[in-house]
């Protein structure tokens, strides 16, 4: 009587090797039959049958059958994929400071509505570190086919690949973050849809399969190489076969014989690039797709400045500056190549131009959006398109060759608000002038106070206001018109004549820093006023007088005024990018941060692997009462 074992638990039998395949050897005993043996071992009993023909009734004992012992490893295999799957599937993201659930759900893809019934707290607001669930079954990208996995400690890319059956090529591709370097566990990727970026041929070849199992009754004179050559089986695997027989069989004793047929197939075989398999043949994918050349000193960079309004003031300004900055570069041994093209044409023609120059990176002046041809330029053709203007466009959270040059508005109010109350913290917060349910600053900053601790008055109340003489007080100010603007700074100036032990400043709007070159600025001083803004341009520093003086030779002229100043847009553009990249190499993910910036400091940052690069530089510009300004950079 045979024991019960288990479908799903692997038979204690021994295990034979035929042409590449595993198989169980049963040897057997008095009162068995093929389908006792079949229920007691979860096997098929058919296929039992049919891999072996002359076990019929009655069995003979001592006898043995076989059995694919693949059978059980693909069950094992199953579970094992089931589980994979389940952990590729299970996808969490860990809050930034400035994301928001609209921006995540455009990173991954992944609907609103899902990540709120996913997370139901997140319908009132996220925080900075807060986990996020956002699938825990199947979470595919509708645009891109593709799935996120979290990688695991001891992953590689190359195994990673070869799992999800795609390249380290198309990986990389698409998660221009990913290089061998920072390719650690916990971190998030997008894997390309399966097959991307792997090659197959297809050629014919003979296969040997294995038919069935049969008998040969062993002769006088017979040894295991005549015994191959009458039955035409392998030496090798009739040893194999018939394990424990001895180096001669014995005469009259019984062998088992497998049944073997050649035929010609056509089989299908992946191409593997060799690289893949060593960290320098990685590091030197990532450098093909990245643009990276061994011979940087014989590099043409190409520039084109996409102008959305040639003939605006903005963009001549932009450009004016832009070019101010090459011209300081021309003695830096880097060759350039700047292309100013007409963005204000028919997608075609501006298609064309670009395909035609082919350049390495695109700045793009466009106030309001950028166009979905454009995005789709960029991506196809792997071309980095520098947002240059528009801070309420998110489309660098999607696409990974989108830079967003000025920091997004979300991000920018949370940086402010946190450093506000970081730095403020022993100050007492009072909002003053009449509440704008629009001014999304204030609600990020009373989000990071106690409830209790948010207190409003009108601007009339602010001169009468008592001031206690041993608190420290901060008015976050709601109003942006420069009358109304004036008279609450007029306001604070007279409370802090009448509170002169009191500590009193003032938190402005970012609209206030245009307001510094009139006659406000006085006023500024004396009411210590703090203005968070994505921009400062010192007039009165060396690198400004410089910047202004290479301009006015260059176009008999000085910048135009404006805010923010286009020409500084142009100007700090065309160091940071073309300066930082020669000295990186070419490759964006090593650009540092910007040197010598008269009105902009850069340091560009992916919030994922498969996404654009933004800057998330503001400042604090803070108007001393010693007549002084100090830009405090908020990062």
């Amino acid at each position: 009587m045979i024991s019960s074992v288990s479908a799903n638990a692997a038979p204690s039998l021994p295990v034979v090797e035929i042409l590449g395949k595993n198989y169980y050897v049963y040897e057997i005993k008095k009162g068995d039959s093929l389908f006792g043996i079949s229920r007691a071992y979860g096997w098929d009993y058919d296929q039992l049958q049919q891999l072996n023909p002359k076990a019929v009734s009655p069995l003979q004992k001592g006898m043995k059958v076989y059995y694919p012992a693949e059978e059980d490893a693909a069950k094992t295999q199953k579970v094992s994929n089931k589980k994979m799957q389940e952990d590729c599937h299970k996808l969490t993201h860990i809050v930034k400071r400035g994301e928001t659930v609209y921006a995540i759900s455009r990173m991954y893809g992944i609907p609103v509505n899902t990540i709120f019934e996913l997370n139901p707290g997140s319908k009132t607001g996220i925080k900075e570190g807060e986990t996020l669930l956002l699938a825990k079954n199947n979470v595919s990208d509708e645009e891109n086919n593709a799935d996120f996995y979290t990688i695991k400690k001891g992953d590689t890319l190359y195994g990673v690949a070869k799992a999800h059956f795609t390249s380290v090529a198309a990986i990389m591709k698409s998660n221009p973050g990913v290089s061998e370097k920072n390719f650690k566990a916990g971190e998030i990727i997008r894997l390309p849809e399966r097959g991307t970026g792997v090659k197959s041929s297809v050629r014919e070849v003979k296969e040997e399969s294995l038919l069935s199992f049969s008998t040969y009754k062993v002769d006088k004179k017979d040894t295991w190489d005549t015994i191959a050559e009458k039955t035409g089986v392998d030496k090798e695997d009739l040893l194999e076969v018939n394990k424990g027989a001895g180096e001669k069989p014995k005469k009259k004793s019984i062998v088992t014989v497998p049944e073997i047929e050649t035929t010609t197939v056509e089989k299908t075989f992946i191409e593997e690039d060799p690289r893949e398999l060593s960290d320098e043949g990685i590091s030197e994918i990532y450098d093909s797709i990245h643009g990276i050349t061994a011979a940087q000193d014989a590099r043409e960079f190409k520039v084109a400045l996409l102008l959305s309004e040639p003939a605006a003031r903005k963009d001549l300004e932009f450009t004016r500056g832009f070019l101010t900055g090459v011209d300081r570069l021309k003695h830096s041994g880097i060759k350039l190549n700047i292309t100013v093209v007409n963005g204000n044409r028919t997608s075609t023609d501006v298609l064309t131009e670009l395909s035609d120059l082919n350049p390495d990176i695109v700045f793009l002046t466009t106030e309001k959006g950028i166009p979905s041809y454009l995005s789709e330029y960029a991506e196809v053709s792997q071309t980095p398109l520098v947002n240059t203007f528009d801070v309420k466009n998110e489309l660098y959270t999607r696409n990974p060759y989108v830079i967003q040059l000025l920091t997004p508005s979300n991000y920018f109010n949370e940086e402010i608000a946190a450093k506000v109350c970081s730095d403020y913290s022993d100050h007492t917060m009072i909002f003053v002038g009449d509440a704008d349910d629009n001014d999304l600053l204030a609600s990020a900053v009373k989000s990071t106070l106690p409830a209790g601790n948010v207190k409003h008055m009108s601007v009339d109340a602010v001169s009468q206001y008592p001031f206690d003489e041993d608190k420290k007080y901060i008015l976050y100010a709601y109003p942006t018109k420069k009358d109304d603007v004036a008279a609450l700074v007029d306001a604070v100036i007279s409370a802090k004549s009448d509170n002169p032990l009191a500590e009193i400043k003032v938190l402005g709007r970012p609209n206030w820093i245009v307001y510094d070159e009139s006659s406000m600025e006085e006023k500024f001083h004396a009411a210590e006023v703090l203005v968070p803004s994505r921009f400062f341009y010192d007039r009165s520093s060396d690198e400004s007088r410089r910047f202004v003086t290479y301009y006015k030779s260059l176009f008999d002229r000085t910048p135009a005024k404006s805010f923010p100043m286009y020409a500084c847009v142009g100007y700090d553009a065309s160091l940071y990018f073309i300066e930082g990249l020669a000295k990186a190499d070419y490759d964006l993910n090593a650009i540092g941060r910007s040197e010598g910036g008269v009105q902009s400091d850069f340091e560009l940052s992916r919030p994922g692997n498969w996404t654009g690069l933004f800057n998330p530089i503001v400042y604090l510009v803070r108007f001393t009462p010693y007549n002084t300004i100090e830009k405090i950079i908020v990062k």
